[in-house]
């Protein structure tokens, strides 16, 4: 029953993190993650990575200030377990939008997440998130072209 209930918890906890990013909570995003979490995303090949955000405070702020607003689809998580450590690979497709003006930059990226889960004080939380892009498509909204296009 402990395995059934640490899945569903990870579940839960993977919803919670769409939907707060998605709303630029940064409070509820950043407790998701354990004290010391870190959120990172790799460039393509032996580049160093694009983001690198370790902490609860610098968590808070990436999420609050983000220069976007966006929707996560992620599919269902695809966990192993071990004790109080656990491991995901999930699949997502993200989109969004800069600003939605005439001109906008507007992102969809589809790639994976591989996360590091700890248990702490009895619930799960993302001690590691490392997002790999597979294929990022950035357009203006509208097909304006912006000003420092035109």
């Amino acid at each position: 029953m402990r395995l059934l209930e640490d899945r569903l918890a990870i579940h839960e906890l993977e919803g919670a993190y769409a939907r707060s990013f998605d709303e630029r909570d940064g409070a509820a995003w950043s407790a998701l993650f354990t004290a010391d979490g870190i959120y990172q995303s790799w460039a393509e090949g032996d580049a160093p990575p694009v983001t690198f955000v370790q902490g609860t405070s610098a968590l808070r702020d990436f999420c609050s200030s983000a220069p976007f607003d966006g929707i996560h689809m992620m599919h269902l998580p695809q966990i192993t377990l071990d004790g109080d450590r656990a491991t995901a690979r999930i699949h997502l497709e993200f989109h969004g939008v800069w600003a939605l003006q005439p001109g906008a930059p507007r992102l969809i990226m589809v790639g994976v997440y591989d996360v590091d889960y700890a248990r702490v004080g009895g619930r799960w939380r993302i001690a590691r998130r490392i997002t790999t892009a597979y294929s990022r498509d950035q357009r203006t909204v509208l097909g304006y072209p912006g000003a420092a296009q035109a």
